[in-house]
């Protein structure tokens, strides 16, 4: 695969100088699903038929700035775009803030997601301010996910961007993601990693069948048994390390889990026209850069897409703060919201294709 690896050697000073931006707390309606969205619009303070673009949230509840350990890189995202011309809607995800939970909580899959993204394209279509022609997708690691979802049949989206996207399904992302945490830990069996990772595949294949939460959660009680029955007297010293694997497992027996698992983001990306940059962290441990990048570029290679941006940034995490290790146990010690090269580089592409 071809793409680019930009070093970073020098930390840049973040400057929103070029334009001031004004902000608007705005709602609308995902009639659908009956969800009431809250969020904010943010754009230059002078001007008319401004590009647009939707940030959309990762996994978990979040809220409008995706605030994670106290960083709010949606917060910077929304505010430097709209310092150079951009309006940003940036919302609640449903449960988060004041955006509502609408119906049928239990069985929200990124699907019922997509069509919240689909309801600000709608909403920003009412705005005088926005031009119609010029609204396209920010998504951040299942927004990411999410982001193609919504191109892939709605010709109102102009140009996306995938921060962290996935672009294999989600039961390789986890598999490799579940078993990073082993192998990042030192001085632990070959033979236990094996287990292990034997232990993780067995769960995602049974939760990749079952056709209900509470049908993935026997599967999961059977195999955790099985799997601890395996451990010898030596391999249970290693097992500590890995107490809340069973609660993860546990948490993401939902509908939303499964559907995730099952997923594969090619689907979406074969059908994918419209201007696309991809963008990694090189050190991102979970969403790992080499398959997912892999990935995304052979669906859009065949959607026969060519107007499509791919750059792996050196140094940078899942969050896309500078890191040492790039492992989520770093994320709290880091200062950084988000760094300011993957900033200007956004800027920079999105000023390119929204002729």
């Amino acid at each position: 695969m071809k793409y680019i690896i930009i070093l970073s050697i020098f930390v840049i000073q973040v400057t929103f100088a070029q334009t001031s931006f004004k902000s608007e707390e705005v709602n609308y309606w995902n009639i659908a699903d009956s969800v009431h969205i809250f969020g904010t619009l943010t754009m230059p303070e002078s001007g008319s038929k401004f590009p647009a673009v939707i940030l959309i949230t990762g996994s978990g509840t979040q809220d409008r700035d995706e605030t994670i350990f106290g960083h709010k890189p949606f917060k910077i995202i929304a505010e430097y775009l709209s310092a150079r011309g951009f309006a940003v809607l940036r919302v609640d995800d449903r449960g988060a803030g004041k955006t509502t939970i609408g119906k049928n909580p239990k069985a929200i899959t990124s699907e019922n997601f997509a069509k919240d993204v689909e309801s600000g394209i709608n909403f920003l279509k009412t705005r005088t301010e926005i031009n119609p022609k010029k609204i396209g997708l920010i998504g951040h690691s299942e927004g990411g996910m999410i982001a193609p979802m919504v191109a892939a049949h709605s010709k109102d989206v102009a140009y996306i961007v995938l921060l962290a996207g996935t672009g294999v399904s989600g039961e390789v992302v986890l598999q490799k993601q579940l078993t990073y945490q082993i192998d990042a830990l030192p001085n632990i069996p070959v033979n236990f990693k094996q287990k292990y990772a034997q232990y993780v595949a067995n769960v995602l294949k049974a939760y990749k069948q079952a056709n209900s939460q509470s049908e993935a959660l026997v599967d999961l009680e059977r195999l955790t048994k099985n799997w601890r029955d395996s451990l010898t007297t030596e391999d249970t010293k290693y097992a500590g390390n890995l107490a809340n694997i069973y609660y993860t497992f546990k948490n993401i027996a939902i509908d939303w889990g499964r559907f995730f698992i099952r997923y594969d983001p090619k689907t979406a990306l074969f059908k994918t026209k419209c201007p696309v940059l991809v963008i990694n962290g090189e050190k991102d441990h979970q969403v790992f850069p080499e398959e997912n990048l892999a990935g995304i570029e052979e669906g859009l290679k065949k959607a026969k897409n060519k107007h499509y941006k791919i750059v792996k940034l050196e140094g940078l995490n899942h969050l896309f703060q500078h890191s040492v290790t790039g492992l989520p146990q770093e994320y709290p010690t880091i200062k950084e919201d988000f760094a300011p090269e993957a900033l200007q580089l956004m800027s920079d592409w999105l000023s390119e294709n929204i002729n």
